[in-house]
């Protein structure tokens, strides 16, 4: 019979820890370049002119339909192959899972501006704004605030993607917890604790979504 022993892997409980703030660094990085990049492409994509609007669909479509992984794969060796730029790992890493992550957002953006009500932009309109104010002002606070918990949901997905990251050697959570297993042979319960790790992340940036949110429903 099995018997567990938390007891080994609790000796390297700081170790594992150490890597939280990657794991949160990447996540914060690459959803943040996500989000700027996400909400350009899908103003473009919105476009009455099929010259700007057709590859941001294309670029939605290809990014969303490859796995991350491979996307990671590519970044990190394609780089240096097709640039000559020599980038550490967990640059490529973010970069990789930005443009991933843009993707996605770029859909939940343009939800939410096709969700504005047209008479709100009209009477912006009518009062002499340009078409980048009405954006700027009356268009992207309304349609970020409509889509927050679908942009809460993607930016937890990523979370989980982070861990990804230790295929190319990034010191996060998930690499740090194969260190822990190989070396005392004990993967369930090593991944039990990842898991449990994993699950405050997730959680608390859940509720941290939940309080903004409900903090941007008092200020309407």
């Amino acid at each position: 019979m099995y018997e567990f022993r938390f007891d080994v892997v609790w000796q390297y409980l700081p170790y594992l820890a150490r890597g939280v703030w990657i794991t949160i660094w990447v996540t914060l990085a690459s959803t943040g370049i996500g989000l700027v990049l996400g909400i350009v492409i899908a103003v473009l994509r919105l476009s009455s002119n099929p010259i700007l609007s057709m590859p941001m669909r294309a670029y939605i479509e290809f990014f969303r339909n490859t796995p991350t992984l491979v996307k990671l794969v590519w970044v990190f060796y394609l780089i240096p192959i097709l640039f000559g730029l020599k980038t550490e790992a967990l640059t490529s890493c973010i970069i990789a899972m930005a443009v991933s992550a843009a993707a996605y957002i770029a859909e939940v953006v343009r939800a939410g501006i096709q969700d504005v009500p047209r008479g709100d932009i009209e009477a912006a309109e009518a009062v002499g704004m340009t078409p980048m104010t009405v954006l700027r002002r009356i268009v992207l606070p309304q349609a970020l605030r409509k889509v927050l918990p679908p942009l809460a949901n993607t930016f937890i997905v990523f979370l989980k993607y982070s861990s990804l990251v230790s295929v190319v050697g990034v010191n996060d959570l998930m690499y740090r917890a194969n260190v822990i297993s190989t070396t005392t042979f004990r993967p369930i319960e090593t991944y039990t604790v990842l898991a449990f790790f994993y699950f405050v992340l997730c959680y608390g940036l859940s509720k941290a979504f939940s309080r903004f949110e409900a903090r941007m429903a008092v200020d309407v």
